[in-house]
């Protein structure tokens, strides 16, 4: 065995560093993860082939690792086919088209650009509601495309008004985005309603489902709850649907998908951006068969029984922050990503208190002046109550918010 490499690296120190940079990433620390994303499996009473499933689409993903889709990708492309026509039918396609993509910011702009494509305009607006992923605001200063941002309904952040969808309409208007699973309220916007606007006035109409797109179909089925609005393809104006595999999917990242209500669709996509459809060229097949791996042993039935896992979790979460005095859980969650703030008290230092204490999680700035936003996975399995102990114990720092206006920094996806 090799101790020195060519480079005069010597392999203990090698080892030592990529050590030293998994505990800087904070791996180890994967159960106080509460936002995360990757293989988040793990055996637990209600899934004891956990560890086993994981493992399995982590060995796929490394016996693919040296592959892309062109030369060697027969294999990769199978898998993608395989995957995208399952996950399609799932969600109400009855021929469904599309492929893997490195999440869902590329999801979401492939899928405009597609829209573009279709309307033949060289610049135009796109209609959103202002709970929109910030990729969207990204895709249209790319594309040349003004977005029009519809502001929610006074005092409720996670709600969308369809009439004013409609009305923020222009005559140069390409596209319609709505979200099933938004960030960070986990809502669903009312995507029949808005289908019906999209095909009123001959629309594309795109649904980023990154956070809700492979739990919502499994929620549904597995009985958890029945008014869960339409959302997929039932709904007849939806044109095409992202959904992160790397999320909800449990697989290794990066692996988010596009699917398109038909081949034709996929056509126009791969008119704009040839030869796949994608804004990437050379695409792995390592995260292609990791995804595929894990669709393949989970299936319906074990999918089924991550997102019921999923959901007990974030209950559980639920019910703790509501009684602790002062927190507040922002309503209108449809999946496992829950917004934990406070209408009368700033806490902001309950947060940092929470990181001190080895919690991942993202924070918001809105509502203000910060939210606590948790998306629980069955990798925090048995760590709900320690969390809700730090939390009310953290909550004796947290002030008064003051009456005046505070100037508050923007705040990223992961801190603030």
């Amino acid at each position: 065995m090799t101790t020195t490499y060519p480079s005069g690296v010597k392999r203990a120190e090698f080892e030592a560093e990529l050590q030293r940079l998994e505990v800087v990433s904070r791996f180890p620390e994967m159960p106080a993860n509460l936002f995360d994303e990757g293989p988040h499996l793990i055996t637990t009473p209600n899934l004891p082939w956990g560890d086993d499933v994981r493992e399995a689409s982590i060995e796929a993903y490394r016996r693919f690792i040296h592959g892309e889709t062109w030369i060697t990708g027969g294999g990769a492309r199978e898998m993608e086919a395989e995957l995208i026509d399952w996950m399609g039918r799932l969600m109400g396609a009855a021929n469904p088209a599309g492929f893997i993509t490195a999440g869902g910011s590329e999801s979401n702009m492939c899928a405009i650009l597609t829209a573009k494509q279709l309307s033949g305009r060289k610049g135009g607006s796109v209609v959103f509601p202002d709970n929109g992923h910030y990729s969207l605001h990204k895709l249209c200063r790319m594309f040349d495309l003004d977005a029009v941002v519809v502001p929610a309904p006074d005092g409720h952040l996670d709600r969308v008004d369809p009439a004013a969808i409609e009305a923020a309409i222009r005559e140069d208007t390409i596209a319609i985005i709505a979200t099933a699973g938004t960030w960070a309220f986990g809502s669903v916007d009312p995507i029949a309603e808005i289908g019906e606007i999209a095909q009123r006035h001959g629309l594309y109409l795109h649904v980023d489902g990154a956070f809700g797109g492979y739990i919502l179909p499994f929620l549904e089925r597995g009985g958890y709850d029945a008014s869960i609005p339409l959302w997929d393809f039932r709904v007849p104006g939806v044109h095409s649907i992202s959904a992160d595999l790397h999320k909800n999917g449990m697989a290794p990242p990066p692996a988010g998908s596009l699917t398109f209500r038909d081949a034709d669709l996929l056509a126009a996509a791969k008119e704009i951006c040839p030869p796949n459809g994608t804004m990437s060229g050379t695409r792995g097949a390592g995260p292609i068969a990791g995804a595929w791996a894990m669709a393949k042993l989970l299936g319906e039935e074990g999918y089924t029984a991550v997102s019921l896992q999923s959901m007990a979790l974030r209950d559980e979460l639920v019910v703790g922050a509501e009684a602790i005095e002062g927190v507040r859980v922002h309503p209108g969650s449809r999946i496992n990503m829950t917004l934990i703030h406070s209408e009368t008290l700033d806490l902001r230092p309950v947060a940092e208190e929470l990181r001190v204490r080895g919690w991942m999680f993202a924070a918001r700035a809105i509502p203000a002046p910060v939210g606590i936003v948790v998306v629980p996975m069955p990798h925090n399995f048995g760590r709900t109550e320690a969390f809700l102990n730090d939390l009310r114990d953290a909550m004796r720092l947290a002030t008064p918010i003051e009456t005046a206006v505070v100037e508050l920094e923007k705040v990223s996806a992961y801190g603030f």
